[in-house]
């Protein structure tokens, strides 16, 4: 039987997972309605200016993790200073367009894609495209097909959302978190054929799993 890394008196994962986008295609609003879902959202959100993150415990089919999530500045004069910090140890990767304005989308062409094969430092970075307002669908500027090809080119999946509303918010998280831990539970799965060496050298009754918080470690039951 597999063992669950949420296992009692083990401490769930934490995995960095960013978010990506122009400026105003509702970044910020996105991690707001998740942290915060019973505020009522303010539409004159300021402009990130700078690294923001905040932490959130989320739901997974093999249980609870905690996703540190990662939102920066838009602009593109923020984004070229800080986006080697912002991706360091990153598991995943959210990106967001208005479904209301074309360009927001073409510039994760454009723009985005290019940075992340740039920057990303993750073998692995789990990837999920995000559609927000769409809540002005009456204005829709992208079609869900046009959507739908982007994420075939680049192999990932896709939500529409609206941060006003609520709609998927929770739901578009939960997958690209579900996504992520899946693929750290496949590579764990993989490796234990090298935990006999990881004990020799001096790890006892399991091993170790790298904290992305920092260089802390967890240990996991070996069993």
């Amino acid at each position: 039987m597999a063992t669950r890394i949420t296992s009692a008196g083990v401490k769930p994962p934490l995995y960095k997972i960013v978010m990506l986008g122009d400026c105003g295609v509702g970044k910020s609003s996105l991690v707001s309605r998740l942290t915060n879902p019973d505020r009522p959202m303010n539409d004159d959100i300021s402009a990130t200016m700078g690294i923001e993150f905040d932490t959130q415990m989320l739901d997974t089919e093999h249980g609870k993790v905690k996703a540190q999530i990662w939102d920066t500045a838009g602009n593109e004069r923020f984004a070229r200073v800080l986006l080697p910090t912002y991706f360091r140890k990153a598991k995943g990767v959210i990106l967001v367009y208005d479904i209301a304005k074309a360009k927001s989308f073409e510039s994760l062409s454009e723009r985005w894609m290019t940075q992340i094969d740039d920057h990303a430092s993750s073998d692995y970075l789990g990837k999920l495209l995000v559609g927000n307002k769409s809540d002005l669908d009456a204005n829709r500027e992208v079609t869900r097909k046009k959507a739908e090809n982007f994420c075939r080119e680049y192999g990932m999946e896709m939500l529409e959302t609206s941060a006003k509303s609520g709609q998927n918010v929770l739901k578009a998280f939960e997958k690209l978190i579900g996504i992520v831990h899946n693929e750290a539970l496949q590579a764990r799965s993989k490796s234990k054929g090298g935990i006999k060496d990881i004990n020799s050298s001096g790890a006892q009754n399991g091993f170790k799993l790298e904290n992305e918080e920092g260089d802390q470690t967890i240990s996991s039951c070996g069993c």
